[in-house]
């Protein structure tokens, strides 16, 4: 499957996304939760598996993309130094950044905005060799074309930074491939990074090797953590992007409607007023009884 296809593939989740999104703000118990367990705004950036604090501090200026953020702004925006805790300046970057600044007004909710950008196109919206530090975090498996993103990643970051990687193993697979969810990320029996499907297999070590170190670990809760430090810059550079992946920017930046007809963005609007309406149901259960129905359905 081409990045043109993995886009169409991808943007059939978006409504999906959106709606989680929509229904987990609108509610003060479960925005509260996102706030008090998932969010760290405020608090100093922790990174599972990596020292951030020692890695930022040898930069006078250090930039942080959090990529895919979502609205979770899970990783902390404070660095503590001597002098004591020191706002970072992070910038959080989604492709549905647009939505997410509409949800978080509608529902008069007090969270930084996210900017617009696709993170297999970072460095159309992010000047290139800039960034110190780019997160990726529980996205990459959720993105229309992972290695590519892997790719713009690295193409932002300055020589000596770092891109980090975070993500739920295989989760495609216990998803069952639904939503966002079209990639798996593994470790094969060398400790290599693979990003897979039932249609492709990717070591990613192999592609950045010419450009770039990284080391993998999986960690006692199951999660991968990958560390990937670029040494040169990329050769050959990223191609421009295709027309098709413009498009797609562009339907998503809000420059034209979520659809090539008429007909295509009417049947986004109603695959999302159909979400909505699930999530709403789902998001006003309590936890326990959530994970009772996610049961329930998976057994079904």
């Amino acid at each position: 499957m081409g990045v043109e296809d993995n886009f169409q593939s991808w943007l059939s989740g978006v409504p999906y996304e959106l709606a989680f999104w929509n229904n987990l703000y609108r509610w003060d118990r479960t925005f509260d939760g996102v706030l008090n367990c998932w969010s760290r705004l405020g608090r100093e950036i922790q990174l599972e598996g990596m020292d951030a604090r020692q890695f930022l501090s040898a930069y006078d200026s250090p930039v942080v993309l959090d990529v895919g953020c979502g609205m979770t702004f899970a990783n902390g925006d404070m660095l503590r130094t001597a002098q004591g805790l020191k706002k970072l300046n992070v910038r959080y970057i989604d492709p549905l950044a647009v939505f997410y600044r509409e949800i978080k007004h509608r529902h008069h909710r007090d969270v930084p905005d996210v900017e617009f950008g696709m993170m297999e196109n970072l460095t159309v919206t992010v000047e290139p060799n800039t960034a110190t530090l780019v997160i990726i975090q529980n996205a990459l498996d959720h993105s229309a074309h992972p290695l590519q993103g892997v790719l713009s990643a690295l193409d932002a970051l300055h020589v000596g930074g770092c891109l980090y990687l975070h993500h739920h193993p295989n989760e495609a697979e216990t998803e069952h491939y639904k939503g966002f969810h079209k990639f798996n990320i593994c470790l094969n029996d060398r400790n290599q990074f693979v990003i897979w499907n039932k249609e492709e297999r990717i070591i990613v070590d192999d592609v950045i090797a010419p450009f770039a170190t990284i080391e993998s670990h999986t960690f006692d809760n199951g999660y991968i953590v990958s560390l990937l430090r670029k040494t040169a810059p990329l050769n050959p550079p990223l191609p421009k992007p295709s027309a098709e992946c413009l498009e797609v920017m562009q339907m998503l930046s809000g420059q034209r409607p979520m659809g090539r007809s008429f007909s295509a963005t009417l049947k986004f609007k109603l695959r999302y007023g159909w979400y909505n309406a699930i999530q709403f149901f789902v998001q006003a259960l309590s936890y326990e009884d959530r994970m009772r129905l996610r049961r329930l359905l998976y057994r079904s």
